[in-house]
């Protein structure tokens, strides 16, 4: 690393404080889907605070924004996210379940931390470019409601990625990695079933049993299964059974399903596929269906040039540093994971490195904070998640980092990874990730034949290729509101 590299990483580790108030603050807001308000308010006044001009409501959402600094190209801009997930309040540093509040929201993705840090390397960066003279324009994306409302969707369809050169973000996980692999598209439906209500016993004969169809539907897709191509996934439950009365025919029943696949077109086919599936069942059980399409996400565009430069930069940062401290926790709330938690990761790792996981997983094994960087592969599998990260990867070349920020094999989605949210551990993995963002900003900005590379790879990959919203157009014009 050279003494302009070293310069760029002593911004980070001098507003160290700042960032991780902003991240904790964020993490008490705890603020869900489209109402992100707080916390959109508090990354944006500290980027204006730091010289960037803000465009709030962004797209017409309400809680979303741009900032910028700088003028012209090429436009390095980084993606951050702020929102939290339902139902998963945890008090924060405590090794078993304990809520804040029942039912309330809570950071479980540790997107308090992912916009934060992606704003810390901004920050770096404007500062980078103004000391040393840099043509160019640094951008923030202030993104909304990653989980279930695929805000970067509304943003991109605005063309607010049309002139950049490139997007850059990164993920809290319990792993150091520049994610190489693809991500799986996603369909959402919601469906609705309408019969006529009977007592089941004296007037079975005359109702109509919307919570059989809902039944039907799902003996269907489980068939279905066998049908499809291998990495077509359909998951649904049943959130509405009707009521609680087994002597009572239900009139009213709903259920969701999430259906993801390789490819858009897989993941839409599949969908049209179960709509058939309950409308056949609405005709077995002579109920009346709604099948609402609720949107979805696309797959990754991966952009190699881009993930090498970034690799490139974790090798200087090197993984998240910790304390014994840090180990400490961590081997105590690893008691409270799922038996096979391990297990699990290295099965993944198995999946996605092949025989490279061979040289990986004895590395890992056994420890409670993964302190291995991956190393960089272009892996050809799906990662068995979705992003509205994806969509961004349609309109300019992206990349994706991630830094371990909590203890090995943590569950996704989980208290226990709201309970990590204020650790120490997760602060240093915050910025390991701002320093690689921020760098790889840095070797773009005095790199034009690196940017030139990067473009033509992306240009390269859409040729043949138009993208397709995965929103509705009720959903477009209605943003968090068009759900039945």
């Amino acid at each position: 690393m050279n003494m302009k590299e070293e310069e760029l990483i002593s911004w980070i580790e001098r507003d160290r404080e700042d960032y991780v108030a902003a991240s904790s603050a964020i993490w008490d807001y705890a603020e869900t889907c489209f109402q992100e308000r707080k916390s959109a308010e508090l990354l944006a006044a500290l980027l204006e605070k730091n010289g960037f001009q803000v465009q709030r409501g962004a797209a017409g959402l309400e809680t979303a924004f741009v900032a910028q600094a700088g003028s012209g190209a090429p436009v390095i801009s980084f993606l951050g996210e702020y929102d939290a997930l339902p139902a998963l309040s945890q008090k924060a540093g405590q090794t078993r379940h304990d809520p804040i509040q029942e039912g309330a929201p809570g950071h479980g993705c540790c997107h308090h931390i992912l916009g934060t840090g992606a704003l810390a390397a901004a920050v770096a960066l404007k500062r980078y470019m103004e000391r040393h003279g840099l043509g160019g324009t640094v951008r923030y994306y202030g993104c909304p409601a990653e989980e279930g409302g695929a805000g970067k969707i509304y943003m991109a369809q605005a063309g607010l990625f049309d002139d950049t050169a490139c997007a850059i973000t990164w993920h809290p996980c319990d792993d150091n990695n520049v994610w190489s692999m693809n991500f799986m598209a996603i369909q959402n439906l919601r469906i609705r079933f309408y019969g006529v209500a009977a007592h089941s016993a004296s007037q079975g004969h005359l109702g109509r049993n919307a919570l059989e169809a809902t039944e039907l539907t799902g003996v269907g897709s489980n068939y279905l299964r066998g049908h499809v191509e291998r990495d077509v996934c359909i998951n649904y439950a049943v959130t509405n059974a009707g009521g609680p009365a087994p002597n009572v025919i239900q009139d009213y029943a709903e259920m969701v399903y999430n259906i993801r696949a390789y490819t858009h077109q897989k993941a839409v086919d599949a969908a049209r596929w179960v709509e058939e599936i309950a409308r056949g069942a609405a005709m077995m059980s002579r109920t009346r269906v709604e099948v609402r399409y609720e949107g979805g996400l696309s797959e990754l565009i991966p952009n190699r040039t881009l993930e090498r430069i970034a690799y490139n930069k974790f090798l200087e940062v090197g993984a998240t540093p910790y304390t014994q401290e840090d180990l400490d926790f961590c081997a105590e709330i690893h008691k409270s994971f799922p038996a096979g938690a391990e297990e699990s990761t290295c099965s993944n790792l198995q999946y996605l490195y092949g025989k490279t996981a061979q040289v990986l997983i004895p590395q890992i094994q056994g420890k409670v904070i993964n302190d291995v960087i991956y190393p960089y592969t272009e892996i050809p599998h799906a990662k068995y998640g979705s992003t509205d990260v994806c969509d961004v990867s349609w309109f300019t070349p992206t990349v994706q980092v991630t830094t371990a920020c909590y203890a090995k094999d943590t569950p996704g989605h989980s208290w226990q990874q709201v309970a990590q949210g204020k650790r120490p551990l997760c602060y240093s993995g915050m910025l390991t990730a701002a320093k690689i963002m921020a760098l790889t900003g840095a070797q773009l900005l005095e790199d034009p034949q690196a940017v030139a590379a990067m473009r033509q790879e992306f240009d390269q990959a859409m040729e043949g290729r138009v993208y397709e919203c995965p929103l509705t157009r009720e959903m477009l014009d209605n943003p968090g509101g068009a759900a039945l």
